[in-house]
């Protein structure tokens, strides 16, 4: 995607009043965005999430129709990106990250008179800062059944608790903003990366101040179509009788083998589902076809492995016990290597940055280099004396983080370069390569509590991973001419925001529906490693060298061969679990778009991108349908999303 200003009409720049209305919205909006996140999970499992792209388009339509009456009263274009990137951050808070840390809060002490580990394991360890280690103040919360003023009145109770929370998970996204503040100018300008996932927010928010994103009949149509099938299913949904069109799961190629060593191929779904084949229509065409191979390339690894004699699992994953063909082993050095390649590429970049911030100066709308850098040490440093306050040893939290901060450069840059429509990225974290490196043999069994209870939300899932978000962010606020540090303040202050009102939404469910028993698989690990300590292991460590040394190979070869087909973004990408979703739409995809630029060229591309974002925009619009029916009414109802409301296979 190019640098060119989406305000090609001719709108004013965008002033503080601007921004301080843009915020307020954003803000007036974010409850809204939280519940619905954290209601219909399935809206927000993937790198486009609906709530903030249903919202935004809410208030661009409402826009447009103010703009019909005063152009001066309407929002600008930079107040619609405000608007969106706060939506989009603070989704991304109030989705995966606070899955996996909300309900911690209350489980280990809540159901310890069940669980003889957390008694044991967890709760002689863990913070009353962080966690709730008696059960008898959380009665009205155990029992649920409670009206919304009751959840209000116990509020103090949760508090001291979600603040603590929010402190250590905004640390972290600011530590995450810095790094995106001090690289803007080279992953939004000078590598001009494709930025895929972004192209129907910008055409939104265009559209919505005056321009023509979604103008034409090849989006309208596309749109129309798809919105009649999604509708279509959702009735079929409520009403078996009636026909459906099912353009999800189609059949599960695993099926087909039932000799050993192919039954080990693991679950390999044939799905289509139109919005993410219409994200991938934005891909560049050699990480398209890179995806795919090397989807079959991990297929046939676990193969292989089978037929030396090592049991494949139905997903091929590693976890914290290192097996052949060692996944995320592979994906962790692929990862290292595409960190290494990214600060390789910016060599030059990163002295131009270092000189401003031991010199100063830097564009009079950004934030300075200096500034960020400082931030990005005092937000290190302030973690590293939480950990110490919590019982870690402050040299190891900032370590620690510091893994996880490269790991998230590596996917917010491939997010950028690549626009995969999920990364999941299943149990990847630091403990793995603190398990691989170091082992868990002499660790202290309150070091290993404190570490998986702690870092939980470092180390399961990254779907919603913050700071690609941060970064999209950024680019469009960039391509709207809109104050960085107008961006940078509403990034923060979503971040905050999104924390908090998800902590609050997640909490009100407990209240109002019974909260669960979600700890049983940090203290499963926590018991993993120190009833079984073991040394550090050499296989899973070569594992981690090799596939690193592959990634710099694969970007040697691509140097030096110009059109070389094989890129290690789709080796990193499809080492770990989450393409298996969407690989055969992109198998689709591909040959769509290579049929359509051999022969008909740019303009028939251009045409093909107006029928993605018609598709893009029918899917999102019928989710958001589907969505808001589900969370009137409490039923299951039909749903674009890689998963049902009924279930993951659903």
């Amino acid at each position: 995607m190019d640098e060119r200003p989406i305000e090609a009409h001719g709108q004013p720049d965008t002033g503080l009043l601007r921004i301080v209305r843009a915020t307020i919205v954003g803000l007036l909006l974010m409850p809204v965005c939280c519940y619905w996140a954290q209601d219909q999970t399935v809206d927000r499992i993937f790198s486009l999430m609906v709530p903030p792209i249903v919202l935004t388009l809410i208030v661009a339509v409402a826009n447009r129709i103010v703009r019909m009456r005063s152009v001066v009263l309407a929002m600008s274009e930079g107040e619609l990106v405000i608007v969106y990137a706060m939506l989009t951050v603070g989704c991304a808070m109030a989705s995966e990250w606070m899955d996996v840390i909300a309900p911690y809060i209350h489980s280990y002490g809540l159901y310890a008179d069940r669980n003889e580990r957390y008694r044991s394991k967890v709760l002689p360890y863990v913070s009353n800062l962080l966690f709730f280690k008696d059960a008898s103040a959380l009665e009205g919360f155990a029992a649920g059944g409670k009206p919304f003023w009751y959840f209000v009145s116990q509020l103090p109770l949760w508090w001291p608790k979600i603040l603590a929370w929010t402190a250590i998970i905004s640390l972290v996204c600011l530590a995450m903003l810095c790094i995106n503040m001090l690289m803007r100018d080279q992953w939004t300008h000078r590598e001009r990366l494709a930025f895929p996932i972004i192209q129907l927010p910008v055409a939104i928010v265009s559209e919505g101040s005056g321009g023509g994103g979604l103008r034409g009949r090849y989006v309208l149509g596309a749109m129309g179509v798809m919105l009649a099938i999604d509708l279509l299913n959702g009735f079929a949904f409520r009403y078996p009788v009636l026909p459906r069109i099912n353009v999800r799961f189609l059949g599960d190629m695993s099926q087909w083998f039932t000799v050993r060593p192919w039954n080990q191929v693991g679950w390999t779904p044939i799905g289509i589902f139109p919005y993410m084949a219409a994200i991938g229509l934005f891909m560049p065409t050699d990480l398209l076809f890179s995806c795919i191979f090397f989807f079959f390339v991990r297929k046939g690894m676990q193969v292989v492995a089978a037929a030396l004699g090592n049991e494949q699992g139905v997903f091929g994953g590693g976890g914290l016990v290192p097996s052949p063909p060692y996944f995320s082993e592979q994906s962790w050095g692929a990862f290292f290597g595409l960190f290494c390649t990214a600060i390789w590429v910016s060599r030059g970049y990163l002295r131009e940055v270092w000189a401003e911030i031991v010199h100063g100066g830097g564009e009079p709308r950004g934030v300075p280099h200096r500034i960020s850098f400082i931030l990005l040490l005092l937000s290190l440093g302030l973690l590293g004396w939480i950990g110490y306050a919590i019982g870690l040893p402050w040299y190891f939290v900032i370590g620690y983080t510091i893994v996880f901060l490269a790991f998230s450069v590596a996917i917010t840059r491939l997010r950028a370069q690549l626009g995969p429509p999920t990364h999941e990225m299943a149990f990847m974290g630091p403990n793995q390569l603190l398990v691989d490196f170091r082992g868990s043999q002499g660790l202290g069994e309150s070091f290993i509590a404190r570490t998986v209870t702690t870092f939980h939300f470092m180390n399961r899932i990254h779907r919603t991973h913050p700071m690609p978000h941060q970064l999209e962010s950024i680019k469009m606020g960039a391509m709207a001419r809109v104050n960085q540090r107008a961006i940078f303040t509403a990034i923060v202050l979503a971040t905050l925001a999104g924390s908090i009102f998800g902590h609050l939404v997640r909490i009100y469910l407990g209240y109002r529906w019974t909260p669960g028993d979600y700890g049983g698989d940090t203290a499963g690990v926590i018991a993993q490693l120190t009833d079984s300590p073991r040394p550090y292991n050499i296989a899973a460590i070569t594992a981690i060298v090799l596939s690193f040394s592959f990634v710099l190979l694969l970007d040697m070869i691509r140097f030096r061969i110009p059109g070389f087909p094989l890129h290690p973004a789709g080796y990193a990408l499809t080492m770990n679990f989450g393409v298996d979703y969407y690989w055969f739409g992109l198998i689709i995809v591909l040959l769509v778009k290579t049929y359509v630029q051999r022969y008909y060229g740019l303009a028939g591309y251009d045409k093909l991108r107006m029928v993605a974002l018609g598709i893009l925009l029918g899917e999102f619009v019928a989710e958001g349908i589907w969505g808001t029916v589900a969370m009137i009414t409490r039923e299951a109802t039909y749903s674009i999303s890689i998963n049902g409301r009924l279930g993951w296979t659903q």
